[in-house]
């Protein structure tokens, strides 16, 4: 090698010289030294960092280069000196001896350099680490999070692999921290990302996204598989206490699901996975919702139901919808009945204000209403006559209604009335001046019906009502005003069953 070569090919030799040695995979660092050094005084601690490493490995190179060159001097030397055919038997020896020395020489030269190449290979990696994990929390950092859901995303586009993104932020964080000191509410986030690792154990990348809110990258899994996972998740921080100067403390996180559809890029599925985290804030905190790319929906809703709603050993006649998750069969009508949403989404709704009510103590009044005689007239007057009644019946309640209440058709002659905010005097309220308002109105002639009447069960939600308790308290209610003629309301509280009546017209 010549004085004069240049540091590419130096850096060739050393990376060539070392992997013939059995070199480890850290060698590959060696081709960092093509790139050249350069000193800017505003740079950042990262690349104060890699600049300074940069010129230790180049130091090194170098170093090793000298060794290389006077090793292969001295090898020369001896070559040359064995090929004098006036050297006897002993010069021969000598040189072989030196040979095999110079070799030794240079052997430990390179494992040397090989070992101060390993130490700063770790060092580097180390700080690779550093530099994508969050201080505080040790789970990865928004960087980490960013450059994983690119590649999700990559990958998704190129193979069609599904990746669905949680995100997840501590309720009343600035509270706790205003509460307990920032001290407590650095614990507090700690507490949750072990939560997280511990819950997601691998299943996907978990990320500090910023302040007190976090994200978990699930590569391979449905919205579905992520919705389960992310319960799991909420319902581990909310068991998980903060320990903090001898005390037991409490949090709990709200959290948004989306999964990545066609088209999509970060930005979309991130904006989506917030909405449903904005959902679940709105919901009363403590809940998560997925975002299916249209509406966001209570996770819990299809657990809840279904662990609620099985079926009892008083469960009555006519009570199957209470027991399944299904729409109603519209089937038989022709027309579908306008602003009613259906018996999924009243559950959905009703576990919604439930929570809300057990974590702000908002009341709750619910309603149920069904049309008296509803087989008869189905029976004598055909689906047109009954359409018609639904109808109307509809538009009677939707119009009594605020903006905040909600009404679902929950089988083919039962409606459900949501009111929150409303107590149990209010919910009689509207249920009479429903029940009164359909006693009074007589039906076109066409309509093949000249009138109908509905009777009423109202309920307010309780300390400790679920899902179960309320409807069948409510539908209790409900077959007390059938036994008590029809067209009725029955509501009850904390004394007594209230009940008004009126006599049904005669057809």
């Amino acid at each position: 090698m010549q004085p004069g070569a240049d540091m590419t090919t130096l850096i060739d030799i050393l990376f060539l010289l070392i992997a013939a040695t059995g070199g480890s995979s850290a060698m590959g660092l060696i081709w960092l030294l093509r790139t050249p050094t350069k000193v800017d005084p505003a740079e950042s601690e990262e690349a104060r960092f890699a600049r300074e490493s940069l010129a230790r490995l180049q130091d090194l190179a170098r170093r090793v280069a000298a060794e290389v060159d006077h090793h292969a001097e001295c090898v020369e030397e001896i070559t040359a000196q064995l090929a004098n055919d006036d050297n006897d038997e002993e010069a021969v020896i000598a040189a072989v001896s030196q040979l095999v020395d110079a070799n030794r020489r240079m052997q430990r030269q390179l494992d040397t350099a090989e070992q101060r190449l390993e130490a700063q290979a770790a060092q580097i990696e180390s700080h690779a680490v550093e530099a994508r994990t969050d201080a505080l929390t040790k789970v990865a950092n928004r960087r980490a999070f960013d450059d994983e859901l690119t590649r999700c995303i990559a990958e998704f586009r190129e193979n069609a692999t599904p990746v669905t993104l949680i995100l997840l932020d501590v309720d009343h964080f600035k509270r706790f921290n205003d509460s307990y000191g920032h001290q407590t509410g650095d614990d507090a986030l700690r507490t949750v990302a072990r939560t997280l690792r511990q819950v997601v154990d691998g299943a996907g990348q978990v990320a500090r996204y910023g302040g007190e809110e976090f994200g978990v990258i699930l590569a391979g899994s449905e919205a579905a598989e992520a919705s389960q996972l992310c319960e799991k998740i909420r319902q581990a921080i909310e068991a998980t206490p903060v320990r903090a100067a001898n005390r037991e403390l409490r949090i709990t996180a709200s959290a948004g699901v989306a999964q990545i559809i066609t088209n999509e890029c970060d930005k979309d599925l991130i904006a989506r996975a917030d909405q449903g985290l904005y959902a679940s804030k709105k919901a009363g905190r403590n809940c998560a919702h997925v975002h299916d790319g249209r509406i966001s929906r209570l996770i819990r809703f299809q657990e809840a139901v279904a662990a609620a709603l099985q079926p009892t050993a008083n469960r009555g006649v006519g009570d199957e919808w209470m027991y399944s998750t299904e729409p109603a069969n519209d089937a038989v009508f022709r027309e579908p009945l306008a602003n009613v949403s259906s018996r999924p989404a009243f559950f959905d709704e009703l576990i919604r204000r439930l929570s809300q009510c057990k974590t702000s103590g908002t009341p709750l009044t619910l309603i149920l209403m069904q049309v008296d005689d509803y087989d008869r007239i189905f029976n004598e007057r055909g689906s047109s006559a009954v359409a018609v009644v639904l109808r109307i019946m509809s538009q009677f309640i939707t119009a009594s209604l605020r903006d905040m209440d909600s009404v679902s058709r929950l089988s083919d002659d039962t409606f459900a009335v949501l009111l929150p905010g409303a107590v149990l005097d209010d919910g009689l309220t509207i249920a009479q001046r429903m029940r009164q308002a359909v006693e009074r109105c007589r039906l076109p002639r066409k309509a093949g019906v000249a009138f109908f009447t509905l009777s009423a069960g109202v309920v307010q939600a309780i300390e400790g009502d679920d899902l179960r308790q309320i409807l069948e308290r409510a539908r209790a209610l409900l077959n007390e005003a059938a036994n008590q003629g029809r067209n009725c309301v029955v509501g009850e509280d904390a004394a007594a069953v209230q009940t008004a009546t009126a006599a049904a017209p005669t057809a």
